[in-house]
């Protein structure tokens, strides 16, 4: 029999049904609240791929400028007037419907990583010593910083160290009691618990070989890559070039696109038992899949985009096929039907280029640059890119980030710290004779928390 229990009803709870179970639950045949007892059960929890691991927010992918509805007639037939209203960044894009995944799944998987840990705490010390449990509690910090981290690129808005202080944030959820109501952070204490978490994390993972396998558990490789991406994110350039590099120092294959075939549909392996090299972290998103992603399915890539690529940029081929005139994406780095949110090598070594440019290390940074693209293009076809100029280097870095990066979850987060630094990018939306705007720095960049949040925490929302 399933386990009816209060941890099933808090995971309905936290809208995660039709998600696999962690294998201790069912293991458990009484009625009383089930927690994990032991080390095993705990790798259980954060083992279960489906809600630790599959839970990105979809909303960031339908705001940015990465794909277009071709016809009016195509937008009103999307599925939800969430992915309609958030397309034109309407000032309420839920208008009643119940699709908050993108609010509830990354906090379902930030409880299960504090129920993990709110046990832990409870162990004998030769238990919470031992090297399994000093991974599990690294392991369950991971994927609190993690999760926090993407909610706050979804509903807050760019970090600033100007106004950090006063930003809204998110709440911080440390404890697995759901009546432990919290008001939302402002965004400097939001950043500053992911950042302890994963410093925490850090000390308790060093030394954690880099898994062939079984890449939903972190090492210190795929650790430090976050901790990267979290520090471009705050525009904490020596910082994140610092955490790039180590991570880079313990696992940096690249994959040369010349050994794909450029004609299959799932180049980089058909599902997500079949890692492809580079993945240094397994992270996916299925919210609003059917609609804006999928293989040779889904809504059609910016032809803006697509010209980026050059005749012999391999990328053109193995990311996109064509259909109609118009580019889809294909299967992704990890295809398990979602899109790829994880951490990989190729991302870490456009974080540590676009750091050492910033920096004025120009030729280390086109050192880095160089070897990536390398790999990227028809063999013999490339011609290392070289300059002098500072500002030259790091357009290059960010065009070849924005190409590279495609379809990552990632160009949402980096149109804001761009914006940020200047860049002055303008997402312009035509429909139906239609334009649709969203300016540099507006307010609409921190997407609307879901109105049921609202009503039930009383938290305050967004402003619009």
């Amino acid at each position: 029999m399933k386990l009816k229990n209060t941890l099933l009803i808090l995971l309905m709870l936290f809208a995660l049904q039709g998600c696999k179970k962690a294998e201790f639950l069912d293991k458990k045949p009484n009625t009383k609240l089930v927690v994990p007892e032991t080390l095993a059960d705990m790798k259980a929890i954060l083992d279960n791929l489906d809600v630790m691991n599959g839970c990105s927010p979809g909303l960031p992918v339908l705001s940015a400028d990465e794909y277009f509805y071709p016809a009016l007639s195509d937008w009103n037939s999307a599925s939800t007037a969430t992915e309609r209203n958030a397309y034109i960044w309407a000032k309420d894009i839920y208008v009643g419907t119940q699709i908050i995944g993108d609010w509830n799944k990354p906090y379902g998987a930030i409880f299960y990583a504090n129920v993990v840990l709110d046990q832990w705490n409870k162990l004998p010390t030769d238990q919470k010593n031992s090297p399994t449990g000093q991974f599990v509690k690294g392991f369950a910090l991971f994927h609190r910083a993690y999760n926090s981290y993407e909610l706050l690129q979804t509903f807050s808005v760019a970090y600033d160290p100007a106004t950090a202080g006063s930003d809204l944030g998110i709440p911080l959820r440390l404890s697995s009691d759901i009546n432990d109501r919290q008001p939302r952070a402002s965004v400097q204490q939001s950043y500053q618990q992911v950042i302890l978490d994963l410093e925490n994390a850090e000390a308790l993972l060093a030394g954690t070989p880099f898994p062939e396998k079984n890449r939903n558990r972190p090492c210190s490789a795929s650790l430090n890559a976050l901790e990267a991406r979290v520090y471009l994110s705050m525009r904490n350039y020596p910082k994140a070039q610092d955490a790039a590099k180590k991570s880079l120092a313990l696992y940096n294959k690249l994959v040369d696109y010349n050994s794909l075939d450029q004609n299959s549909d799932f180049p980089f392996g058909f599902d997500y038992l079949n890692i492809f090299l580079e993945v240094l972290c397994l992270k996916s998103s299925s919210i609003y899949n059917n609609t804006v992603m999928g293989f040779n399915a889904g809504l059609p890539t910016e032809q803006s985009l697509i010209d980026l690529y050059e005749s012999n940029d391999l990328r053109r081929t193995i990311f996109f096929s064509v259909y109609q005139g118009n580019f889809y994406l294909k299967a992704g780095y990890v295809f398990n039907g979602f899109f790829f949110t994880g951490l990989a090598v190729d991302e870490v070594y456009l974080i540590n280029a676009e750091c050492l440019a910033r920096k004025g290390d120009l030729d280390n940074a086109l050192k880095f640059l160089n070897q990536l693209l390398e790999k990227r293009y028809v063999t013999g076809k490339y011609v290392a890119f070289q300059s002098t100029s500072k500002q030259e280097v790091i357009d290059k870095i960010l065009l070849e980030r924005r190409k590279e990066l495609v379809w990552r979850g990632l160009r949402w987060s980096d149109i804001k710290r761009l914006n940020k630094e200047g860049s002055n990018i303008t997402l312009t939306r035509n429909l139906g004779g239609q334009t649709y705007t969203l300016p540099p720095n507006d307010p609409r960049y921190a997407l609307p928390i879901p109105d049921d949040e609202i009503a039930l925490s009383g938290i305050q929302q967004n402003p619009r």
